[in-house]
């Protein structure tokens, strides 16, 4: 008769490529990185997802009320802030003049930062000029810096739109690093005693213009 078929007795011990000597320990593949590293990793990481969440902010889809803008100057002196009073800045008008913000107390001042190539700042600039044109007589004073482009440029644009405002050229940029730009349009409200009374980033209608105009213009705060 055959013999019955054994089945192989079970090894006593695992194969020796999984033996390991009794208190060592299994390494990682790869050394850990040291915390110094680590930290510095974290900080990139940190860093660059800031950066991304600025850009996505000031050009996230759906929304048209503003601009991210690059400047090439760097900051320089305090930065604005409400409630103090607004940094002084001179800057060449398109006209050929100069204006200097502390050569005009007494009077209402609207700042507006733009561009010709950013939409919304085109979009309320009609109503800017409307705004302008109805309270100019009663100490109303609008000064729009276009930021880093060229004289013709400008002039092009505003001898297609008529607009009668001062129009500043901040070709180096050095007013809207000095004033913090970071996306267009940017408002400041100063009032007839030189105070910065708000700092708006983003396109206004033509209610909310009237609405802080005529604060100013009355000495309250917008």
């Amino acid at each position: 008769m055959r013999e019955a078929l054994r089945r192989p007795e079970p090894l006593d011990e695992p194969p020796e490529a999984w033996e390991a000597e009794e208190g060592e320990l299994l390494r990682p593949p790869f050394p850990r990185p040291r915390l110094g590293a680590m930290r510095n990793i974290v900080a990139t990481v940190l860093v660059g997802l800031g950066i991304a969440a600025l850009v996505w902010f000031f050009n996230r889809p759906g929304d048209l009320s503003f601009r991210s803008v690059t400047l090439t100057a760097a900051a320089s002196g305090p930065a604005p802030k409400e409630g103090q009073p607004a940094p002084d800045f001179s800057v060449p008008l398109l006209d050929g003049s100069a204006f200097r913000l502390s050569d005009h107390r007494g009077q209402a001042i609207w700042i507006n930062f733009w561009a010709t190539w950013c939409p919304p700042c085109r979009a309320e600039m009609p109503d800017i000029q409307e705004v302008y044109t109805a309270y100019r007589d009663q100490g109303l004073r609008v000064v729009a810096l276009s930021i880093g482009e060229a004289r013709g440029d400008v002039q092009a644009y505003v001898n297609k739109t008529g607009l009668t405002f001062d129009i500043g050229l901040d070709s180096d940029t050095s007013v809207s690093a000095q004033y913090r730009i970071v996306g267009i349009p940017t408002h400041f409200f100063v009032d007839r005693d030189g105070v910065l009374r708000e700092i708006r980033i983003g396109a206004l209608n033509k209610k909310g213009m009237e609405e802080r105009v005529l604060s100013l213009l009355e000495g309250d705060k917008p």
